[in-house]
């Protein structure tokens, strides 16, 4: 049996921000993604391909057994009829048309989706849902803001009971039906998208996940390629590319 091959989204990133480089290059681009997501399908036994936005996406979803849609910018507020607030990223119109393709053409192919941050937000735009563009942060708690390591378990989630999510995780899950896990996130799911089952709520009541066993989809806010070790959601994602991998 072969490794699956993990396609990952990528975002652009400007050459000028890499530091000294000829002149000659400034305002050419690049297309990339935090090594994490690759570390992370590669520990867990897949192969990781990072893809680029020059390719059809239902060519390159034609040769993968598994997506991972990867964080980044906000997805553009125009999408889900709402206007930019003060405290919108940047957007890029042009990826959230292509992420939107590679959705439509894995879940048509039948491949499973591991979906990140702006991923999950992705996923749920993707099937007609909304946004909150903004979380306030309460109490001194910012779901975004913070100074520790990326890998800090900052808060958990309680965790839907029979959901792939649950059983995806295992024994990260307490006896309580809870998990913990990072947060670098600004915005968060509001109205789900269809066949979105909502199953995972930070203790403000903030959406941290959402799934389609149907479509095998599952979407979370947290950053499971940050935390330490071989996160559990990356074994449920090689497992599912695996079982529809070539052998």
């Amino acid at each position: 049996m072969t490794a699956p091959l993990i396609g990952i989204t990528t975002r652009v990133i400007e050459a000028s921000s890499l530091g000294a480089i000829p002149k000659g290059i400034y305002g050419a681009h690049l297309w990339g993604v935090f090594a994490d997501y690759c570390e992370a399908v590669s520990s867990s036994g897949g192969i990781p391909v990072m893809i680029p936005r020059s390719v059809n996406p239902g060519d390159i979803v034609a040769h993968l057994d598994g997506l991972l849609l990867s964080g980044g910018e906000d997805v553009d507020p125009n999408r889900y009829n709402m206007e930019p607030v003060p405290e919108s990223t940047q957007h890029d119109p042009e990826r959230d048309e292509f992420e939107f393709g590679l959705v439509s053409a894995a879940i048509e192919s039948r491949i499973p989706i591991l979906a990140i941050c702006r991923g999950c937000q992705v996923v749920n735009v993707a099937r007609g849902g909304t946004l909150i563009q903004h979380l306030p942060e309460v109490d001194g708690f910012s779901h975004a803001e913070t100074q520790e390591h990326r890998s800090a378990r900052r808060h958990s989630v309680a965790v839907a009971a029979e959901s792939m999510l649950r059983a995806a995780l295992g024994a990260d899950v307490d006896n309580e039906g809870n998990a913990a896990v990072n947060s670098y996130h600004h915005q968060a799911i509001d109205e789900p998208g269809n066949g979105l089952r909502i199953v995972a709520w930070a203790p403000d009541g903030t959406i941290e996940a959402v799934e389609s066993a149907q479509d095998r989809v599952l979407a979370v806010q947290w950053h499971p390629e940050m935390h330490s070790g071989v996160d559990p959601i990356f074994n449920w994602l090689i497992s599912e590319s695996t079982n529809g991998s070539s052998s």
